[in-house]
């Protein structure tokens, strides 16, 4: 049994599905069933080391790592932990999201096959594309518990892929699912921290379920269902976790507009595909025949009340990264 720090839960070892790769009808059923797959080793080591080592040297030319820093394995940042929507993460988020890697990696053949599999053969990638840049010393925006549905919506049967870009073994704070909870239907919200803002509200049926996860390694693969129930775990070393997540659908089901949009919809695909190498990929979803829904915020609602909530955590989280900041500052070591 494992721990995470911040709210304690009893973790269990996650089950593993690669030997299940030769048999398509027992992969599906399987991932039926718990609603993810785990699959050991799915991608070379040596594609996500391209992109790992690209985003990298982003981060390091912006100043969050130390200049003797090698990689993110062997160090940790030397800045305050930046967050999604703010000046400094987009600092390095845009230069991110222009690389060609990065939009490259979802249409790798092993990945294409098993989306093949799960779903049919008209299975596509988003290009909506993630990155996750999570810093140590930073657990109150660890992502909460959530279903993805709300953020994507057009099909249920929208499934993703989650990977980490280096070894991320339990306490840096990989993914952990609760297995069979896609079958309980869409949960309500409550405000988070983390990322989106919004974490499920688990009903009793759920709140003694078990998660599972284990210590994930660089090409390894998760992939789960829009209503499966998932979080990160507390980030609890001085290094940062990286990892990246798509989402992939069957051409025959329908989306919305903002899954063919750039991440947070900052820069044009016009502009992100500048220097890229190949055009292979550029705008590829244009040649499919994609029928569209309208994307709601019904699905996004908050209770009554949240805001005061919200508030207070936003408050109390700004008042120790100031203080961090100022110990960093200073030389004192964090409390």
């Amino acid at each position: 049994m494992m721990q995470n720090s911040q709210n304690p839960i009893s973790l269990s070892p996650i089950r593993e599905s690669s030997a299940l790769l030769g048999d398509p009808g027992a992969l599906r059923a399987r991932f039926e069933e718990e609603g993810y797959l785990y699959l050991k080793g799915l991608l070379p080591k040596a594609k996500v080391q391209v992109l790992q080592a690209q985003i990298f040297d982003i981060c390091k030319r912006k100043h969050w790592f130390s200049g003797d820093a090698a990689s993110f394995e062997s160090v940790e940042p030397c800045v305050v932990p930046a967050v999604e929507g703010e000046v400094e993460y987009f600092s390095v988020y845009d230069e991110v999201q222009r690389l060609e890697a990065f939009h490259a990696l979802p249409h790798e053949p092993a990945l294409m096959a098993v989306m093949g599999i799960l779903l049919d053969e008209t299975a596509f990638p988003h290009p909506l594309s993630i990155c996750r840049l999570m810093f140590p010393n930073n657990a109150e925006t660890t992502t909460p518990p959530h279903q993805d549905f709300p953020n994507n919506q057009g099909t249920t049967e929208l499934y993703a892929c989650w990977m980490p870009l280096s070894d991320c073994p339990v306490n840096l704070g990989g993914l952990a699912f609760m297995p069979g909870s896609h079958k309980h239907g869409l949960l309500p919200l409550q405000f988070s921290l983390g990322a989106g803002n919004r974490q499920a509200v688990l009903p009793d049926a759920l709140q003694e379920k078990p998660w599972v996860t284990g210590d994930y390694q660089q090409g390894d693969v998760l992939i789960f269902h829009s209503l499966m129930l998932h979080r990160a775990l507390d980030n609890q070393t001085n290094r940062m976790r990286v990892s990246v997540d798509y989402r992939y659908q069957s051409v025959r089901d329908p989306l919305t507009v903002g899954c063919l949009k750039p991440h947070f919809q900052r820069e044009s695909w016009t502009r992100i595909y500048e220097g890229w190498a190949s055009s292979q990929l550029q705008f590829y979803w244009e040649k499919l025949p994609l029928k569209f829904v309208e994307w709601t915020d019904k699905y996004h609602q908050l209770p009554e009340g949240h805001l005061e909530a919200a508030l207070g955590q936003t408050i109390r989280y700004n008042k120790r990264r100031a203080k961090l900041a100022e110990q960093l500052k200073t030389g004192d070591a964090p409390d």
